[in-house]
């Protein structure tokens, strides 16, 4: 179980310094039923990692606390899962009610930036009544506008929440998977790989330097100069936004389109963004690259 003194450090903050109430009150009070998910982020500077903290409702009506960290820019994301109680909205609401966060969000910026420092921000999403997105009620807070002292104490207390939800909760910990980009003629799609043995040796072997070719009229496709070990890699048909290996033709194949049903078609992953499918059917042929975001071990 996390601490909350290395949740502290992990979230950049200190605790509560005072009681609540004593701040101004918004004009329309924040909902707690309409809270969506309430997210601190904190990095960039000379390493371009970073961490966050996020409280959010799943689709299922659960709600996770989530903490991620990245060394650096191209390292891999590691983490917890707290699952918790959607009480914990309610005294999200409170805090932000109580210290008029949304009226912080309109604070200016600093006059002076320090360049190339890491930064940090506070959001609250809001939803709809009807569950869609509410652009109008959502807002964030930086560590780059002027606040006040009063704004950095309600700030604090969101941070203490997460870090109480934390100490509290059961936790599972996170690893993100490891992936490839697909980047052809200024257009890139980024496919998140499973843990087989083959899609771990596509990753190792980039960047790859590959000519894409049409495959069908359901994918993209290129040939490798070495097989992939195929051992523990599941079979599929090929759905759209999958990535594929082909054996024996040793061909690697993005899918835009549902294909037809092929002997030694192995998935080794899927693409990162569902609404990018669509745009993979119109990426060239031709010469392409093939390479991996993330250290591989």
């Amino acid at each position: 179980m996390m601490t909350r003194r290395a949740f502290t450090a992990l979230g950049g903050g200190a605790f509560l310094l005072g009681p609540l109430g004593l701040g101004g009150c918004n004009a329309v009070p924040i909902d707690p039923e309409r809270i969506e998910s309430v997210r601190h982020s904190s990095g960039g500077g000379m390493t371009g990692g970073g961490s966050s903290t996020e409280l959010r409702r799943q689709k299922d009506g659960s709600v996770i606390l989530s903490t991620r960290e990245r060394e650096w820019h191209n390292s891999r994301e590691t983490g917890m899962d707290y699952a918790c109680d959607a009480s914990v909205f309610e005294r999200l609401a409170q805090i932000a009610n109580d210290y008029d966060l949304r009226a912080a969000s309109k604070r200016r910026d600093q006059e002076f930036q320090t360049l190339d420092a890491p930064t940090s921000s506070l959001s609250f999403s809001m939803r709809e009544k009807d569950g869609s997105y509410d652009i109008d009620s959502s807002f964030t807070i930086s560590s780059e506008q002027e606040l006040t002292a009063r704004d950095h104490e309600g700030w604090n207390a969101v941070l203490a929440v997460f870090a109480d939800v934390a100490s509290e909760s059961e936790c599972v910990a996170y690893e993100e998977p490891h992936a490839v980009t697909l980047s052809s003629v200024g257009m890139q799609h980024r496919f998140i790989l499973n843990d087989s043995t083959a899609a771990l040796e596509l990753a190792k072997r980039c960047p790859l330097e590959i000519e894409l070719e049409d495959y069908a009229d359901d994918g993209k496709a290129f040939l490798l100069d070495d097989p992939l070990d195929v051992g523990d890699a599941p079979l599929t048909s090929g759905k759209a936004g999958t990535l594929c290996y082909l054996e024996p033709s040793n061909e690697v194949v993005a899918f835009y389109a549902d294909a037809a049903s092929q002997e030694g078609l192995y998935e080794l992953g899927h693409i990162q963004y569902d609404y990018n499918v669509r745009s993979l059917a119109e990426v060239e042929t031709g010469p392409s690259r093939l390479w991996s975001d993330m250290f591989i071990e």
